[in-house]
């Protein structure tokens, strides 16, 4: 018995001490296994990792990105070999200098008649055609020119009455003033006069007292019958149409513009027409018109443009491609055409004079056409009814400030220009690379106008975008390669195109970046 339990406790005190040698053993080996793993991963948890081809995931360890299974490389490797990927990258860049600019807008539209050269020929008594001078259409009439007789036995009436009253104003005593019959002799001929009898017909009909059975119709005014609405024979009552004519010099043309081109379209610009029938050849016209609403349907509003028509070539309801070639100020806005400050008619437009006066054809008062929006900002403009700026006592405490020749200067200076390929568009947002001092790049936000053309270095025309904001002149802008310098940013989680705060996170998806992140050095994108 003594010698068994002597054995159990012998037996005990090895087993114990085995144990605690391989708990020692043990927990060495996890020592040395585990000790590198740990530290490998504390200096992976300070890297942040992306994929080169979707840039938003970051990942604080290794491994493959969950959207395209690449492998993640550390951001940290793609700074270092950014000096080495920009010389690779083949990045040009060029300064940012004034051009002279030109917004060249193209459209399309339809010739017409000159709708204020148009008349209507109309029977002003009834009866019967007897006699057609103009059977046809296309004839051209010259002012005066007899188009048809008519018979009318209420003609034949009339001219009794006028010799009827003739007579009895001579029947009576001489010195004797009979109101009554000057009165009904001034009516009778007033009636033929209405009724389409010119002076030279009722002074003869006066003469000879004989009755005249046809009235012959004549033409208002020189032109082309483009209508014809009465036979030999007919009998027409009156304000009968029977013939319409048309000047067709000049001519009208119609063009379509659509909501953003018509902020730089205005009265008195040029424009170059071309058409199909007459390939090669360009004609000469200027806007003197532009409707005051848009067509709902097209969306478009209607700019009519008056064109020369000599030769007769231009033919009403032949379709045209024209161009407006619009030079652009400092501000982005159109240049002045020329004739801001000078006369013109509300109702012929066409007609332009360098002092005020009264209408030759309609004999309304000329107004003067205003400086236009080139210059609203800088005040000046000249009221419609005064000359040379003046300004009657009750405008003249509300008048805005003379305009200072430093500011129209500016104004009328040519733009800062950057070529297209330099701005990157989202659509929203704007954005260009911008060369620095040290040798980097950094993003600058934009606010440019419409794209114009102009002429480099070399004469050849180019495509350029005038710089609102953002830029000054002499700033060097990234011209090729900017959308991959972008791609570059994009991927180091710095503020790019898309991103305007930037991007950093643990998953898949984009994070905000921390307020220290240094912002784009034209200000954070605002919405």
């Amino acid at each position: 018995m003594n010698v068994f339990k002597s054995i159990v406790t012998y037996a005990s005190r090895h087993l114990i001490t085995l144990g605690v040698v391989a708990a020692v053993i043990i927990g060495l080996g996890l020592i040395i296994v585990w000790w590198p793993k740990t530290s490998s991963e504390g200096a992976a948890g300070s890297e942040v990792w992306t994929c080169s081809m979707h840039p938003q995931v970051r990942l604080p360890r290794p491994g493959t990105c969950p959207i395209c299974g690449m492998k993640l490389i550390p951001t940290s490797k793609l700074t270092s070999k950014k000096g080495e990927g920009n010389q690779y990258a083949g990045l040009e860049t060029q300064a940012v200098v004034r051009r002279e600019l030109f917004k060249e807008i193209q459209t399309v539209g339809k010739i017409d008649y000159n709708e204020s050269r148009v008349e209507f020929i109309s029977a002003r008594i009834a009866g019967r055609v007897d006699r057609l001078y103009v059977n046809f259409t296309g004839i051209e009439v010259k002012e005066n020119d007899h188009l048809a007789d008519l018979y009318s036995p209420d003609l034949y009436s009339a001219q009794a009455e006028l010799i009827g009253a003739l007579e009895a104003s001579e029947s009576r005593p001489e010195g004797r003033v009979d109101r009554f019959t000057e009165a009904n002799l001034l009516a009778t001929r007033e009636k033929l006069r209405l009724w389409g009898l010119l002076p030279e017909q009722i002074a003869e009909i006066e003469k000879s007292r004989k009755l005249q059975t046809h009235v012959t119709i004549y033409s208002p005014l020189a032109g082309t019958v483009i209508e014809k609405n009465v036979r030999l024979g007919q009998y027409v009552k009156e304000g009968d149409q029977l013939y319409r004519i048309a000047e067709l010099d000049p001519i009208w043309l119609y063009l379509e513009l659509y909501e953003y081109d018509i902020a730089a379209v205005r009265y008195g610009q040029p424009v170059d027409v071309a058409l199909e029938a007459f390939p090669g050849e360009t004609f000469k016209g200027i806007v003197t018109f532009i409707d005051p609403f848009l067509d709902d349907r097209t969306r478009t509003v209607k700019v009519r443009v008056n064109l020369k028509n000599p030769d007769r070539k231009l033919k009403a309801g032949m379709y045209a491609s024209a161009t407006i070639r619009v030079r652009l100020l400092s501000n982005g806005v159109a240049a002045p055409t020329g004739l801001e400050g000078k006369f013109s008619c509300p109702m012929h437009p066409e007609l332009i004079q360098d002092e005020s006066g009264k209408c030759p054809v309609c004999k309304m008062d000329l107004i003067q056409i205003p400086l236009g929006s080139p210059f609203a900002h800088l005040g000046g403009q000249t009221h419609a009814g005064h000359a040379d700026g003046e300004q009657t006592p009750e405008h003249a405490e509300h008048a805005p400030p003379a305009t200072t020749e430093a500011a129209t200067a500016e104004a009328e200076a040519n733009p800062l220009a950057i070529p297209a390929s330099a701005v990157l568009d989202t659509g929203r947002r704007q954005i260009t690379y911008r060369a620095t001092k040290d040798g980097n790049y950094e993003l600058v936000e934009l606010q440019v106008g419409s794209l114009a053309t102009s002429t480099d270095e070399a004469g050849r025309t180019r495509l350029y975008y005038p710089v609102l904001k953002g830029l000054d002149e002499g700033d060097s802008v990234v011209i090729r390669g900017g959308f991959l310098l972008d791609s570059q940013t994009q991927i180091e989680g710095r503020p790019s195109l898309l991103f305007p705060k930037g991007q950093t996170g643990s998953s898949g998806h984009a994070m905000p970046m921390p307020m220290s992140m240094p912002m784009p050095a034209g200000g954070a994108h605002k919405h």
